[in-house]
């Protein structure tokens, strides 16, 4: 069996605990294994609440894979889009963040947000917002995201 099919058995024998009719394809996408599962009336089971429950598949995923495997295996699961969908809804926010530091001139912080949806923040506002910058501060329940004007940097200031 190769590594795309132990990890097919793998999240097929985790999903059959938890909803009954699905599909599940294995996609390999730079050194990712994208766990795609299709189902229809069952989604919301999947996904949680802010999609607690699709982040803690995934995280049980790795914790399996790496026993299987001894080594990490990167993985993200997706469920009917949602991650296209969630990936969407975060650019939005993190447009309208900008649009209000920009208009501010001061920082605005992100609560609440796990890392994935941290790093597509990061890379919208790092591709779209040139005068921008994000960094992450605080440690797990509260670490929070800061959208701020970049400091300028190598001017010669003569007092």
């Amino acid at each position: 069996m190769n590594k795309k099919e132990i990890i097919k058995t793998e999240a097929e024998e985790l999903l059959k605990k938890i909803i009954d009719k699905f599909e599940l394809e294995i996609e390999e996408q730079d050194n990712t294994y994208q766990v795609v599962i299709k189902t229809e009336e069952e989604a919301p089971t999947v996904i949680g609440r802010h999609g607690e429950t699709i982040r803690a598949i995934q995280k049980i995923l790795e914790v399996v894979l790496y026993k299987k495997f001894g080594e990490a295996v990167s993985i993200l699961v997706n469920v009917n889009d949602y991650r296209e969908k969630q990936k969407e809804r975060l650019e939005d926010l993190a447009s309208q963040v900008a649009t209000k530091t920009q208009e501010a001139r001061t920082p605005s912080y992100l609560r609440n947000l796990s890392s994935y949806e941290r790093k597509i923040i990061h890379e919208y506002i790092t591709t779209n917002y040139p005068d921008l910058t994000s960094y992450s501060v605080g440690e797990g329940r509260d670490r929070r995201l800061v959208v701020d004007i970049k400091k300028e940097t190598g001017e010669n200031s003569s007092s």
